[in-house]
């Protein structure tokens, strides 16, 4: 007796007309395999998967949406260095997509709608995010999942990594219901797993780095805040776009919507990005912060006195070149 065919529904957001195209071709494959693909764009109705691109300014949205909805998602990301599950990098092949397809659409043929919204509620905030805000004294928890391991140390807010594994490999993953974790002893790591783990990025880069790649996991994002300090970042992971909103929020209290339309960025990305400096301590409370910063205040070109040697010694940290007559 033949396996009936299986009918399944992809929905498509941000993807260019090449990556649209390979996936169109990935799914007309899986006909092989009984399962007949329809690809339509996203409308916002439930789909079996989502497939986005996260630099896609309406991603952030897209993606909470799905999210839930208890939708399966495959992420294409440009910062993404290998295939990994649920996540393909820019120039994905009909071959990557072809494979994650056929994972993630079983998967979401074994679960059942309304098991999927309940698995999505309950592990809405992911097992290391729970652990990093937990009130408990801090610790250091060893975390696996399948081949990766990660640390987390409470006493210095960070992580430690393999040498080759990146933030987004991490954020990829973060939400997995799959991950074990145990309390390690300072001696004990240090003898048995700080050679396997030794990459160290701070909590604060992680935030910043769910931003840009799993913004749905950030709690909602507040009107307007003001950085204590400048985040623990290099430049190469937080988009140049960004500096300028971040030294802004380093300088003073700034409003969500003023501060987005200053710097021309979407107001989606704008609020990624408030949501990341709320998330991970960053952000003043309302009483100790300065007052919003007006438009007026936010003119091109223009800037206080006083913000004209922070601008400076920004520009050189990044390498950018800066004339003091335009540090604004």
């Amino acid at each position: 007796m033949n396996t009936p065919i299986r009918s399944f529904q992809v929905a498509v957001a941000g993807l260019d007309l090449l990556h649209h195209t390979r996936l169109k071709l990935a799914c007309s494959l899986l006909l092989s395999e009984r399962m007949d693909v329809a690809v339509r764009d996203w409308d916002g109705t439930p789909a079996d998967l989502l497939v986005v691109h996260v630099d896609h300014p309406d991603s952030r949205g897209v993606l909470a949406d799905a999210h839930a909805a208890g939708m399966a998602t495959l992420r294409l990301s440009r910062r993404a260095t290998q295939v990994l599950d649920g996540l393909l990098p820019h120039g994905a092949t009909v071959r990557d997509f072809n494979q994650q397809l056929r994972l993630l659409l079983a998967t979401a043929a074994a679960t059942p709608a309304q098991e999927a919204r309940t698995l999505a509620a309950a592990s809405a905030t992911p097992l290391l995010l729970q652990l990093a805000n937990a009130p408990e004294p801090a610790q250091l928890h060893l975390l696996q999942r399948g081949a990766m391991w990660l640390l987390l140390d409470r006493h210095t807010r960070s992580i430690a990594l393999p040498a080759q594994a990146t933030l987004a490999d991490v954020c990829a993953q973060l939400d997995a219901t799959s991950w074990s974790a145990q309390v390690m002893d300072p001696a004990d790591f240090q003898h048995q797993y700080a050679y396997r783990l030794p990459q160290r990025q701070s909590l604060e880069a992680l935030y910043f780095a769910l931003a840009q790649h799993r913004p749905e996991l950030l709690p909602a994002a507040p009107a307007s805040l003001q950085l204590r300090h400048w985040p623990d970042l290099t430049a190469a992971e937080v988009p140049s776009a960004w500096l300028p909103a971040i030294a802004r929020l380093h300088a003073g209290a700034c409003n969500l919507d003023t501060l987005a339309q200053h710097c021309r960025l979407p107001r989606a990305t704008m609020a990624s990005l408030f949501s990341a400096a709320s998330a991970c301590g960053l952000a003043l409370s309302p009483e100790s912060a300065l007052p919003s910063v007006s438009p007026r205040a936010l003119g091109a070109g223009r800037a206080a006195p006083g913000d004209t040697p922070f601008l400076l010694r920004l520009a050189r940290r990044f390498g950018l070149g800066l004339p003091r007559g335009h540090a604004a």
